[in-house]
């Protein structure tokens, strides 16, 4: 079907007589009739009744014009983005997981330079935790992950990003460690705590601490940072998390980093022996141009 009868149809609509939309369409009358017959014919049924020399729209007609316009604006709407696209333009989209890390202050510059100079690539981007994001990069969900220290580079290509993150403890304002700049391994044993989810930040958390899991007060485990910081405001306990991580503000939790120091790596990582789009191919290339920048 030809859109041009689906433009009759609706001056015929709108305009309620067949004569009128042949004056606005520049068309013969007897021109109109038979197209419009020729629409109803095609979908078995009547699209307007006449009432008072009127072509007034049935049921089915008031469905038909209100999915017509709904489909001519979409085409509009396309024939538009297409016009604005050169065919050697890059075009497509970017799947890329994300953890909560500063990191992302690195990544969203790229991302902005990258939209600038490709701007028909659309950016589809999941945040998680690292334990997620590398299995949806497993399952073909993802193209792209950023993801922190430890990791395994059997399966994954990798790209080690510049800004790293300390560990430490977010506390409400009554916590008794709120006055502290720096909490010691000692200090977190037999302390209520909120962890990470993933279970080797658990396994590298004992380590750090000297502490088996009978000596871990773990109350709560959580993937993502927000939810955990309103529990740890009304002293559920204090989150394990790195500096960097987004922390609610009206949560008015404090980060006290552990003494001796740890801290996380972050990496850009992709599947090995899978082709990627070349929209993701050419953001690997621009993170690590950067990156070598960033060590120069």
């Amino acid at each position: 079907m030809e859109t041009r009868i689906l433009h009759y149809f609706l001056t015929i609509a709108r305009l309620g007589t067949i004569s009128g939309a042949a004056r606005e369409l520049h068309v013969a009358q007897p021109t109109l009739s038979p197209q419009l017959q020729q629409l109803e014919d095609e979908l078995g049924t009547s699209l307007f009744y006449r009432e008072r020399r009127q072509m007034v729209l049935t049921k089915a007609g008031i469905v038909y014009r209100n999915r017509v316009e709904q489909i001519l604006a979409a085409i509009e709407q396309a024939n538009q983005i297409v016009a604005k696209i050169n065919n050697e333009d890059l075009v497509g989209q970017i799947r890329i997981g994300a953890i909560e890390s500063r990191i992302i202050k690195f990544i969203v510059p790229i991302i902005m330079q990258f939209h600038h100079q490709y701007p028909h690539v659309h950016f589809d981007i999941y945040d998680a935790d690292g334990e997620d994001i590398k299995e949806r990069l497993d399952q073909g969900a993802l193209e792209l992950g950023i993801v922190s220290s430890p990791i395994s580079t059997t399966k994954y290509h990798s790209q080690k990003l510049p800004l790293v993150d300390r560990w430490g403890i977010a506390v409400s304002q009554n916590s008794n460690f709120a006055r502290q700049t720096s909490i010691t391994a000692n200090e977190l044993n037999n302390t209520p705590l909120i962890v990470p989810h993933r279970s080797l930040i658990q396994d590298e958390l004992k380590t750090w601490l000297q502490a088996g899991t009978d000596q871990l007060q773990i109350v709560a485990e959580t993937n993502l940072l927000s939810n955990a910081c309103y529990l740890a405001a009304e002293g559920l306990g204090s989150i394990v998390c790195i500096e960097g991580a987004p922390r609610p503000a009206d949560a008015k939790l404090k980060f006290i980093p552990i003494f001796p120091e740890h801290k996380q790596e972050n990496f850009l990582i992709w599947r090995k022996n899978i082709k990627l789009s070349e929209p993701t191919q050419r953001l690997i290339s621009m993170i690590q141009t950067q990156c070598n920048a960033k060590n120069e």
